[in-house]
């Protein structure tokens, strides 16, 4: 079955939830409470596979002919159909993969790998979020070929010696895909600590050298609230003096139509 499709069967969705509940009786998932009327079930992964793991499933739309499932990491999924349910990591060395600047409207987007010890980071710049570059999404395979050479050149990690932890985003996806086509164990998570915080404050260092201003903020410091005003005097800030350093493929930016 494919699980990356985006309309699924009657058929094809009960074995999924069969599975997700096989997976729910060995606590390796937990139902999520949703007040959708639209929703048929809801799940989150627990810390053995990743509390940011998710799966959504959608009753069945005459519209769509079919339900609809939304899922942060389908490969979890294949393992539970195929009754894999062993989601022990190796016992190898640990990696941890993280991107800064996804958010933000100026510069490009720095990818950090971590092995607790030290932080190796590179940087996919702006040109790769602006005109036919983004359209292109050159960006993705731009991400993933300067995180695999941080994890290959400064770690010299192999499938044989490390295991990976993965930060959720769109930017990561391929680079995860990549990862585990190579052989890696890879896990998504929610990266903190040492390889957040660390990331955050080199990517703050990098938009100084790059704009000669301390302009940049974590988005995770500011309140929900806050943040569209936060990023508009970013914005207007960027439109003033710094038009080409900013990622004008954006809709909210907006040179491109492209999303």
């Amino acid at each position: 079955m494919d699980l990356d499709k985006k309309i699924f069967p009657t058929a094809e969705i009960m074995r999924v939830i069969d599975k997700l509940k096989k997976a729910e009786a060995l606590s390796l998932i937990r139902p999520l409470a949703e007040n959708n009327q639209y929703l048929m079930c809801s799940y989150a992964g627990t810390g053995v596979i990743s509390p940011k793991w998710s799966v959504k499933i959608y009753a069945y739309s005459k519209n769509k002919k079919g339900h609809s499932m939304i899922c942060t990491d389908t490969e979890v999924l294949n393992c539970f159909m195929a009754d894999n349910f062993d989601f022990k990591p190796p016992a190898l060395k640990l990696l941890k993969i993280d991107d800064a600047g996804w958010g933000f409207p100026l510069c490009g987007v720095m990818v950090g790998v971590t092995d607790e010890a030290v932080i190796h980071t590179d940087v996919v710049p702006v040109e790769f979020f602006q005109g036919e570059n983004f359209a292109a999404k050159k960006y993705l395979k731009e991400y993933t070929e300067r995180g695999l050479r941080l994890i290959g050149e400064k770690f010299g990690a192999t499938p044989a010696t490390h295991r990976v932890e993965i930060c959720t985003g769109f930017v990561n996806k391929m680079l995860r895909d990549e990862l585990r086509k190579l052989g890696f164990h890879v896990r998504v998570i929610e990266v903190k600590g040492m390889l957040q915080d660390g990331l955050e404050e080199r990517f703050r260092q990098y938009v100084h050298t790059e704009l000669a201003t301390d302009i940049y903020y974590d988005p995770k410091e500011i309140a929900r609230t806050d943040l569209p005003r936060k990023f508009n005097a970013v914005l207007e800030f960027g439109k003033k003096h710094f038009p080409l350093k900013l990622k004008t493929g954006w809709k909210s930016i907006g040179e491109s139509p492209v999303s």
